[in-house]
């Protein structure tokens, strides 16, 4: 398997992106409001908004949360950004204070979606506390709206469409509103991934090492980040090795193609 010369430039893209938002992160961290996000959140949150097409500071001052280790939205962004696809989300009459209804249509195929929340649904779940009794109609809209937006526009908030306070949820893995039967302790399988072995990490090495000494470091620096995590290039998972491979290959060629060029003319003149 072999990537084409497009795929390599993506993969370069991508590294650049990364190292673009790692100094945009550094630089926020010196004001106190983004400091008290940590890096990782700023990171996080700067990644999804580019993905979602969203101005990272608006997604930072609140549009975009981060909640150990997951990002999610506010239900003011959720609504822009899926009004601004031209998909509509109306306010069923039958709503009040205790229920909020909504009714969502998407503009490309027609396909409609109900979503409801009450104070019921709430005090059945273990929420009706705090914030939800001070202000039931707003939450009661909140988790309807994050509702909608996961099963009707899906593709709009790409994996956001949590809230604040639904990400703590997930984060104490205590809440009912996630499962039908909150008493049952759910228990997931985590499969580890499979890394590349010794002789596949020594040949991706030997190439790094031919290759330009700035492009090895951004190449070991970036494999250290989300969501690959490797301490070292022996930790890199395997269905990543072709990809990385094939672009050092590349990069080993244009090096080595500079380095000729530049090499000095040596003129041997025979006495």
């Amino acid at each position: 398997m072999t990537l084409t010369t497009q795929e390599n430039v993506n993969f370069e893209c991508m590294i650049t992106e990364i190292e673009q938002t790692q100094k945009q992160c550094k630089a926020l961290l010196q004001t106190k409001h983004y400091a008290a996000m940590g890096e990782p959140g700023v990171f996080a949150v700067l990644q999804k908004a580019k993905s979602l097409g969203m101005n990272p500071i608006e997604a930072l001052n609140g549009g975009l949360y981060y909640v150990q280790g997951k990002v999610g939205m506010s239900t003011e962004s959720m609504a822009s950004m899926i009004r601004g696809k031209g998909h509509s989300i109306i306010k069923d009459p039958k709503s009040d204070n205790n229920c909020c209804i909504l009714n969502g249509r998407r503009a490309d195929n027609g396909d409609t979606w109900t979503c409801s929340f009450s104070i019921d649904d709430a005090k059945r779940a273990g929420l009706f506390k705090g914030v939800f009794e001070k202000y039931p109609a707003v939450m009661c809209y909140n988790r309807a709206c994050s509702m909608l937006a996961r099963q009707l526009f899906p593709d709009v908030i790409k994996g956001a469409g949590y809230t604040m306070d639904e990400l703590r949820e997930i984060a104490d893995s205590k809440s009912s509103s996630f499962t039908p039967q909150s008493n049952i302790e759910m228990k997931v399988e985590v499969q580890p991934v499979e890394t590349i072995n010794f002789d596949e990490a020594e040949e991706l090495l030997l190439v790094l090492d031919q290759c330009d000494p700035e492009y090895k470091k951004r190449v070991l620096d970036f494999i250290k980040q989300p969501p690959h995590n490797a301490q070292s290039v022996f930790d890199l998972p395997k269905s990543l090795y072709v990809k990385f491979k094939t672009g050092a290959i590349e990069k080993r060629k244009e090096w080595l193609l500079k380095q000729e060029t530049e090499s000095p003319i040596v003129e041997i003149i025979e006495e």
